[in-house]
């Protein structure tokens, strides 16, 4: 009896200079004097190696210093001593999202939820993992449950216009971070993210090239240059200048064109845009030089549903032969997009084409996507066309009627700076000449893949893309080929 007395007041000597330690620690921490409050606790664990206290805010100041395994040892230490506390789920939840291992990160938060579901630091934390791990739309998901709930938290509110950002939705990311803000000037989230999003829209300049061949021998590169910024207010404007070379077996001409476009809010949801344009067509049976022009408007009656309704006027300098003639196209095209969940894209468009030649083209799409988790998006399209005077022989695809049914999957990945997007095909195609009855379906395919790399202010891009459907060519090749390189840089 007399040992056991002799060894609990050994221990209660030494335990109340180490919470002394800890409460001088504590004071450190929260005073921001972090050398100081490291070498306390250290001194804390080497008289006590299991104070929940002492690891917890050690785990903490070296996940900030990036020591992210040691953090995650001691987290696990002290999770030991305390497993069922949430508040260690969530700071342990934080550390293992950053290390990248956001599955567990996301099982923690989960736990923590299970005691608490409105505990808004969790499910936060979980959306912004799912958001890491590259599943946009999911996590889109979980951000607005959670505003469901809290429609005021300036951090749900950053989270949700990070993730919007990300999807390349900058407008709608920009009122929810302006709403955080209002909410919350001093967080510095908020206040990046609004830099970000305000850097999205200063001037740009950027280039293209492109080059594109056809099983049928045509071929173009092409090459624009552009630079973009704000005239006045949100009215931007963008400057373009760009070259074409077109070839086939027979021939090669050339092309030039500079043009101007401005956008401007006409108030609420409501958008304009308005150009004008010269294109020089050169060839040796003679030069033109027709106008160009578009006009458009937009509308967002809902922040899930988009509309446009676009006019065009267009050189049709797409083939060597076309250039040669010196046509001209006219389009008139009406866009719907509608986004009922994160998960749903539903789009459709109708248009209307006028030949300088007299012919005339309708078209029609209809397409589907839903979202799998994990970046992977899968659905349906059909296209048809058609024109009022099939196989006119002025040296383009133009079949009475053509039309695609196509599967597609998409597949988004993005990893930092980086980022990848796949898109996939597989159906059928069936072209109506116009004389005798329609030939039979025949399967129809495409590939393609984007890989992006950002920067501060800048990004660059290739993209690939690969078909074997009709109307991806001008002259209606069964085999069609492009490849893109872009850069743009903000200044």
């Amino acid at each position: 009896m007399r040992r056991a007395l002799l060894l609990l007041a050994g221990a209660a000597v030494i335990a109340l200079p180490a919470r002394a330690q800890v409460v001088e620690a504590d004071s450190a921490f929260t005073l921001g004097d972090f050398a100081k409050a490291r070498s306390l606790y250290e001194q804390v664990l080497a008289a006590d190696s299991l104070n929940e206290r002492a690891l917890w805010r050690l785990a903490l100041l070296d996940s900030w210093d990036g020591f992210l395994g040691r953090s995650l040892g001691r987290f696990a230490r002290a999770r030991q001593e305390d497993p069922a506390n949430p508040d260690l789920m969530v700071a342990e939840a934080r550390v293992l999202s950053w290390a990248g291992r956001t599955g567990a990160a996301v099982a923690l938060y989960d736990s923590a939820l299970a005691q608490d579901t409105g505990r808004v630091d969790a499910l936060a934390g979980r959306a912004q993992s799912v958001a890491w791990a590259g599943d946009l739309d999911r996590a889109e998901t979980l951000w607005r449950s959670a505003l469901t709930a809290h429609p005021d938290d300036p951090s749900l509110l950053v989270g949700l216009a990070q993730t919007l950002y990300w999807k390349g939705e900058p407008g709608l990311a920009r009122a929810y971070v302006d709403r955080a803000r209002a909410l919350a000037p001093a967080d510095p989230t908020a206040r990046q993210l609004q830099r970000d999003l305000h850097a999205a829209v200063r001037p740009d300049v950027g280039t293209s090239v492109t080059g594109a061949g056809d099983s049928d021998d045509e071929s173009f590169y092409a090459q624009d240059l552009w630079i973009s910024g704000a005239l006045a207010g949100d009215v931007r404007g963008t400057l373009t200048g760009g070259w074409r070379h077109d070839s086939d077996p027979l021939r090669s001409d050339n092309s030039y064109g500079v043009s101007g476009l401005v956008t401007a809010p006409l108030g609420g949801t409501v958008g304009a845009r308005a150009g004008l344009g010269v294109r020089r067509l050169e060839s040796d049976s003679g030069n033109h030089t027709p106008l160009t022009a578009q006009l458009g408007l937009s509308w967002q009656p809902a922040p899930f549903a988009a509309l446009s309704l676009g006019y065009g006027r267009a050189a049709f300098d797409e083939t060597a032969l076309l250039l040669a003639h010196g046509l001209t196209i006219d389009n008139l095209d009406l866009e719907v997009d509608l986004d009922p969940k994160p998960t749903i894209s539903l789009s459709g468009a109708a248009g209307g084409t006028w030949f300088s030649d007299g012919n005339r083209r309708f078209s029609g799409l209809l397409s589907a996507l839903g979202g799998l988790g994990h970046g992977l998006s899968v659905g349906g399209l059909g296209r048809m066309m058609g024109y009022r005077t099939p196989n006119r022989g002025d040296g383009y695809f133009s079949p009475e009627r053509f039309t695609v049914l196509e599967a597609r999957a998409i597949y988004n990945l993005r990893r930092g700076q980086w980022g990848l997007r796949a898109d996939g095909g597989l159906g059928g195609q069936q072209i109506d000449p116009g004389a005798g009855a329609p030939a039979p379906w025949q399967s129809e395919w495409h590939v393609s893949a984007v890989l992006s790399r950002g920067w501060n202010g800048g990004e660059i891009t290739l993209e690939g893309f690969y078909t074997n459907a009709a109307g991806a060519s001008t002259v209606g090749a069964f085999r069609y080929h492009s490849l893109t390189l872009a850069v743009h840089q903000g200044i």
